[in-house]
């Protein structure tokens, strides 16, 4: 309980422009109820209480949110601030973190400064201002504001030793311990956010606030077995290989058995092959002459083969050359056979003929459009084709059509100007009887005509009412009979031209079509060329046919006798180089054996062998030496030499692995052979070494049992430890509880356990007897099972959990007792009850935590938030009980729901801006529920005013 009445702690928080609040205040000196709909951003709020009070972020929280997106949600611009008021012994102070915006990555700036908080230092012209510079003003009104890094901040909240200690204090956090800042935070974060406690965070926090309690680390129990026992190991294997050296020993036996056989048998030999090495090299050199004389004929011999195979390969590649001549020259004819065979000269020319008339008429007509458009030729050949039709009609009436009949009628002038006013084609229509002028009155017609001319006076028609100059105007070009040849001629012309125009016309509709045409065509024409070219060149081979046959078969028997004289050169030489072959295999042989023999020489070791000292066997078999299998003995000899040497080396390993395995008596011995001849009378007495075994057994237990102890211990004192918690917890009032309790309850299996080993322990240590020999090595009988069961059961906890700690021997059970004193028990905390009690049970257990990390003598005097959700589900009197438990031990409470909770002395509403986007709290929102405790302190305190100023 705090020794004075005076309490301190955090009064206001404010968010500007942060959290979707483009401002917040709200009170945090006395009980508050926040309220909004749902979503609206009351967690938010309290949530920022993170950033300042535990600055570290790897220690926060924010419901499944990354810090990279916690970060921009608070600071997304310079002009977002995080600020904190607080009430302490010195005054006032402000803690503050501000945004520094995107451009830094979204990262925030602690600072504080003694004062109380005035939001308008903030503002410019009711325009947030930006963190760099509300701290220049802040500094120009002599606030002194210092920035803070993140431990900074802590050590000044907990009291921990800082270089700004002399110039601000923020202390309101007064641990006991600094060290246990971290386990400060963690709990708080929990009270912030108080749906996420869980009975494990209980457990972790009971063993973390109770840390110095608590002895033991973790242990690994199969290490501290195996690190105990392993001299009972060692001796253990000591004991089983004397045990079985009696085979190690037979082995020995042998191997000198054998050692000494070989010695005699090489001490034998040895001497004579001294004897043959020295008369090796004569019996060497005069092998080698004899094959050299015999390989010298036999390549004399090839050398002639050579020549004469030469010579008639020569003449083989002559004939297949003329041979291939032929084929070619056959082939060619064949083709030109197989073309031209049915065909003549007549007919190739006329192909060829035709072939080079259509392209070049085709060609005529491409080039002739050249620089013409397709209307352009279409315009010329319509009007040669009117022309021609005018021509023809000519011709055909030139005799009887009408312009002939006015001239019968009037002068050559009068006609001419008549003329005038006529087309060409009326004037050629034919006044025959069938014709397409019938003239049925001939004096009529002769007295039009002659009144048409009387009109004509000069060059000017006179009409009814007009007059017509007809001087522009010419006569058409009217033929006479005597003209007939020339129109005819015309005509013709004209039919040429029309008929080239056509052509044009044609090309130029699909000219593309017509070029692709002429390339064909002119492909043609060049394959018409060239067959005319090859048909002369068919008809000039035909002549030699038969000639060309006759030579081939010719050529054909020559290179069969060729063959046939080539083949017998080739069985000669054949046999000539087996012979070689042979020669040379034998060579190689005797080289290899003589070089076999040189390594072999090399190899020697007998000289560096003892062969006729020591235990030596006598070879009872005589030796004789042949040269040519020489080299074969003096392997076999080698080959001896390395067993014997390996025998040497496997007694001598045998021996090692003996002395290896802990028997290392002997070895003082040295002579070999006596230390082997002692060696196998060593082991007959083994009694009391298994004695010795047995005590050192129990020593071993008795250092496990000393391990684990130290574990038992701290479950102990951590229950006292809650027991005596529990007791503080029960002088306090609780809420709408009678009775708290939080139980540390031990894991019966893996306590058991460690108490039966302890139990053994302390039975050895009495003077009682077990074989504890056969339980260290899991051979267990039936007078310790137990002790080997818990020993297993350990072994197997420890290596699941990669060794054993405290929080492996407990788990914690929540006893509560109501008021009707009905008791209940919860292994789970979201188990519980109802709605209140749960809430209860979480908020007791992280205040009185955090009350147990602050000094006693101060524990309360400083007011720290706690947040509770979804209030409106506890109902009022629990509420009340709630708030009067928080406040009692030094706690503020803050309620979070939709509807306002009277039950607290402030009700903050969340309202939102016009357009809806962002939410808004100020000072001016708050409204103050008065209570009856409080109306009648408020009246006490006016009587007390009232009789101060009498």
């Amino acid at each position: 309980m705090p020794h004075t009445n005076t309490q301190y702690g955090l009064t206001k928080l404010a968010l500007l422009n942060t959290a979707g609040y483009s401002k917040c205040v709200i009170p945090l000196d006395k009980p508050v109820s926040i309220c909004a709909p749902n979503n609206t951003g009351k967690s938010s709020v309290i949530n920022a209480l993170q950033f300042p009070l535990i600055n570290d972020l790897r220690l926060t929280e924010w419901d499944g949110h990354s810090i990279e997106e916690t970060r921009k949600f608070y600071f997304s611009s310079d002009r977002s601030f995080i600020l904190l008021e607080a009430n302490l012994p010195e005054g006032k102070v402000v803690i503050g973190v501000a945004g520094l915006g995107p451009v830094a990555g979204y990262e925030h700036q602690f600072f504080t400064y003694q004062g109380e908080l005035n939001l308008d230092d903030y503002y410019e012209d009711r325009k947030l201002l930006k963190y760099s510079k509300v701290f220049i003003d802040l500094n120009n009104r002599g606030a002194n504001p210092v920035e803070l890094k993140p431990n900074e901040l802590n050590a000044l909240l907990t009291g921990g030793p800082t270089k700004f200690d002399s110039r601000v204090n923020l202390r309101m956090v007064p641990l006991a311990n600094n060290s246990d800042a971290p386990i400060y935070k963690e709990i708080f974060r929990k009270i912030l956010n108080l749906h996420n406690l869980s009975a494990q965070d209980v457990k972790r926090f009971i063993l973390k606030v109770f840390d110095r309690a608590i002895s033991a680390g973790a242990i690994d129990f199969y290490e501290v077995w195996q690190s105990s026992f392993e001299q009972v190991n060692r001796a253990r294997k000591q004991l089983e290989l004397l045990e079985s050296q009696q085979d190690a020993v037979e082995s020995l036996e042998q191997l000198r058995q054998k050692r000494g056989e070989l010695k005699g048998k090489l001490s034998h030999l040895q001497p004579k092959l001294d004897i043959a090495l020295t008369e090796w090299d004569d019996y060497i050199q005069s092998n080698r002459d004899e094959l050299s004389e015999e390989l010298e004929s036999i390549v004399f011999q090839q050398s002639g083969l050579a020549e004469q195979n030469q010579l008639y390969t020569n003449q083989l590649n002559q004939v297949a050359i003329d041979l291939a001549d032929i084929e070619r020259w056959l082939a060619d004819y064949a083709r030109l056979d197989q073309e031209f065979a049915l065909t003549n000269l007549d007919t190739l020319t006329n192909r060829l003929t035709e072939s080079r008339a259509e392209y070049e008429s085709l060609s005529h007509g491409i080039q002739g459009i050249k620089g013409q458009n397709l209307s352009t030729i279409v315009s010329r050949r319509r009007e040669v084709d009117r022309q021609l039709r005018t021509l023809e009609r000519q011709l055909k009436n030139i005799e009887y059509n009408l312009y002939s009949r006015i001239r019968e009628d009037l002068s050559f002038n009068e006609v001419d100007l008549i003329a005038r006013l006529f087309n060409q084609d009326v004037l050629n229509l034919a006044t025959t009887k069938q014709g397409d002028v019938q003239i049925e009155d001939e004096a009529a017609f002769s007295a039009f005509i002659e009144q048409i001319a009387d009109n004509i006076k000069g060059t000017t028609l006179e009409l009814p009412g007009a007059t017509m100059d007809l001087s522009d105007l010419s006569a058409p070009d009217m033929s006479t009979t005597e003209d007939k040849v020339a129109l005819a001629e015309q005509i013709e012309a004209l039919k040429l031209s029309l008929e080239e125009l056509e052509t044009q016309e044609e090309i130029a509709k699909d000219l593309e079509s017509k070029l692709t045409e002429r390339e064909v065509l002119y492909e043609e024409l060049k394959k018409a060329e060239k067959d005319l070219e090859q048909f002369k060149l068919y008809c000039a081979l035909s002549d030699q046919y038969d000639e060309k046959l006759s030579l081939k078969e010719q050529l054909i028997e020559e290179k069969a006798i060729i063959e046939i004289k080539q083949q017998d050169i080739t069985a000669k030489s054949s046999q000539l180089a087996d012979q070689r072959s042979q020669i040379k295999v034998k060579r190689d042989q005797l080289e290899r054996q003589h070089q076999r023999m040189a390594e072999s020489a090399k190899r020697r070791m007998d000289d560096r062998l003892e062969l006729r000292q020591g235990y030596v066997v006598p070879y009872p078999i005589e030796i004789k030496i042949d040269m040519d299998s020489l080299s074969d003995q003096l392997d076999q000899f080698n080959e001896e030499c390395r067993d014997l040497n390996l025998t040497n080396l496997n007694i001598e390993n045998s021996y090692k692995m003996v002395f290896n395995s802990g028997v290392t008596k002997f070895d003082i011995e040295e002579d070999e052979d006596t230390r082997l001849e002692k060696l196998i009378s060593a082991f007959h007495n083994l009694d009391n070494e298994r004695e010795a075994i047995e005590r050192q057994s129990r020593v071993a237990l008795t250092e496990v049992a000393s391990t684990i102890k130290g574990l038992r211990q701290d479950l102990d004192r951590l229950k006292n430890e809650m027991n005596s918690f529990n007791r503080k917890v029960g002088k306090n009032h609780i809420s709408n509880l009678k009775d708290f309790r939080i139980d540390v309850i031990e894991r019966g299996h893996i306590v058991d356990a460690i108490d039966t080993i302890l139990a053994t322990s302390e039975s050895y240590e009495q003077g009682d007897t077990l074989s504890v020999f056969d339980m260290a090595f899991s051979n267990s009988s039936l007078s310790n099972q137990q002790l080997e069961d818990a020993k297993d059961y350990l072994i197997r906890a420890g290596s699941e959990k990669g060794g054993l700690t405290l929080s492996d021997l407990f788990d914690v059970r929540f006893k509560v007792v109501n008021r009707n004193d009905e008791t209940e028990y919860f292994d789970r905390i979201d188990s519980a009850g109802s709605n209140g009690t749960r809430i209860t049970i979480k908020l007791l257990c992280g205040m009185l935590f955090i009350r147990q990390l602050l000094t006693e003598k101060e524990q309360g005097r400083y007011q720290i938030p706690i947040y509770i959700d979804e209030a409106a589900d506890i109902d009022p009197e629990n509420q009340k009980s709630i708030i009067e438990m928080a406040v009692s031990f030094g706690f503020n409470p803050v309620f979070a729901s939709v509807k306002p909770q009277t039950s607290c002395n402030y009700i903050v509403p969340i309202r939102t801006t016009r357009d809806g986007k962002l939410n808004l709290v100020d000072q001016k929102d708050w409204i103050e529920c008065l209570h009856e405790e409080d109306k009648a302190l408020a009246s006490e305190d006016r009587r007390a005013e009232a009789e101060a100023e009498v």
